[in-house]
């Protein structure tokens, strides 16, 4: 008896030790969205909410390679945040020092790819965590029918140190948009300038997304503003659960110089009751000297080492810059760099 109470108190320290070193899973391995399940019964359209993935009871994780996606129909992708390495973000995944492989937001397909892994000589991990979050904006709620959204984890690898895959199992989220009843309702979801500068007497372009929310065809009018003046006004009619995007130019030849907030109205259809979101704002777009494409109301050799720098650049083109574009013809030429030029050093109070 002597002898077993001597040794036991080594066996429990080993058993602590091989714990310690080898933690047990307290189950299966699991990726999965979380929460699984988002529902609105109102209208969620412009609504955003967040969803984390996680990876459950995990042992000798070194690597995850994940993909998303979801319904571009009814979700627009707003952010994400990656929670790599747990050393820097407390309840995220894999330790330091880490890898990164990838991280590519495609909002066009809806979908999202995320690789990291970790490299010698950081630990394995083991537990649970989550690997990122993802935010959405609720585009568009339907009338009917309700809309089952799958958020999906098409494709989730985990490997372990020894380079061998983690066996484990998906759970997917949904998001339900529960169908309204049918009434009257448009309205303005979205409004972008082409530029946040814009030379007096030259143009701009205001793009406005008008949908129609309620479940009957409507014809309305759709106005963009500069401030309280009207830029443009057109009608559109849409069906049920359909959007149209206008592009309106706006001519600065009659505006005075300053600094014009952009909105755009769409005008009440019959019988409609929610008017809250018939207004959207972009914002604020300052009309300038021409040549003056960084606003602060003079053109010096800055304004113009900005136009030439991209010269030749078009539209779609990654060094494009709208506000240098001052002509508004999609591309950087000898025309923008006279304009400026001709204007050099002169300034507004």
């Amino acid at each position: 008896m002597k002898t077993v109470q001597a040794v036991l108190p080594a066996i429990l320290i080993f058993l602590s030790l091989v714990v310690i070193i080898n933690p047990v899973s307290s189950g299966a391995t699991i990726v999965k969205v979380d929460p699984s399940l988002i529902e609105y019964h109102d209208n969620a359209t412009g609504q955003q909410f967040t969803v984390a993935v996680k990876i459950e009871d995990v042992t000798n994780l070194y690597g995850f390679d994940i993909k998303l996606r979801w319904n571009t129909t009814f979700l627009d992708y707003v952010s994400y945040s990656v929670l790599v390495p747990n050393d820097t973000y407390p309840g995220g995944v894999l330790w330091n020092p880490i890898i990164f492989a990838m991280n590519e937001v495609n909002t066009t397909a809806g979908t999202y790819w995320t690789a990291y892994s970790s490299r010698y000589p950081a630990p394995s991990f083991n537990g649970s965590g989550t690997v990122f979050t993802m935010t959405f904006r609720v585009k568009y709620h339907p009338v009917q029918p309700t809309a089952n959204i799958r958020l999906e984890l098409y494709s989730t690898d985990l490997v372990a140190s020894d380079a061998s895959s983690i066996p484990h199992t998906t759970q997917h989220g949904t998001v339900i948009l529960h169908a309204l009843t049918a009434g009257h309702d448009v309205a303005v979801t979205d409004i972008k300038s082409s530029k946040t500068v814009i030379g007096q007497g030259y143009k701009g372009n205001i793009t406005v997304t008008a949908e129609n929310h309620g479940g009957f065809t409507e014809t309305f009018d759709v106005t963009a503003y500069a401030n309280a003046t009207i830029i443009a006004s057109q009608a559109v009619t849409l069906t049920s659960g359909n959007f149209t995007t206008i592009t309106f130019t706006w001519n600065t030849s009659g505006s005075a110089k300053g600094n014009y907030t952009i909105s755009a109205y769409a005008e009440p259809v019959s019988g409609e009751t929610d008017t809250a979101d018939n207004t959207c704002t972009d914002g604020v777009v300052t009309v300038t000297i021409p040549g003056d494409v960084d606003g602060n109301r003079d053109v010096d050799i800055l304004d113009v080492v900005k136009i030439t720098s991209i010269y030749a650049a078009k539209l779609g083109d990654p060094p494009f810059k709208p506000n240098s574009d001052i002509d508004g013809d999609g591309t950087i030429t000898i025309l923008d760099v006279v304009i400026c030029t001709s204007h050099y050093a002169q300034s507004d109070p």
